[in-house]
C-alpha cells in the first residue's frame, strides 16, 4: 500500500506541473495578443497615413493597373445594378 500511495503521488505532482505549463502557456498567448492601451482612432490614423504612403511610393505604370482596377469593378457593378 506505501508503495502505491508514494506512486500516486509522483503523478498528482506531475498533473499539476503540467497544469501549471498549460496555465503559464495560456497567460503567454494572452499577454501576446492583448490590446495595447492606444486610441483606436489613433491606429486608424495610423493605417491611414500607411496606405497614403504605399500610393506615393506606386510607380506611373501600378497607378494606372490600379485605375483601370478601378473602373472596371464599377462596370461591373453598374452592370449588375441595370439587370
Amino acid at each position: 500500500m506505501w508503495l502505491w500511495n508514494k506512486f500516486f503521488g509522483i503523478v498528482m505532482i506531475r498533473k499539476y506541473i503540467a497544469g501549471a505549463w498549460v496555465i503559464l502557456g495560456l497567460c503567454i498567448c494572452m499577454y501576446a495578443v492583448w490590446p495595447d492601451k492606444k486610441n483606436r482612432l489613433e491606429f486608424i490614423d495610423e493605417k491611414i497615413k500607411e496606405v497614403e504612403e504605399k500610393r506615393k511610393i506606386l510607380t506611373q505604370k501600378e497607378i494606372e493597373l490600379e485605375k483601370l482596377a478601378t473602373e472596371k469593378d464599377w462596370e461591373e457593378v453598374d452592370k449588375d445594378s441595370n439587370k
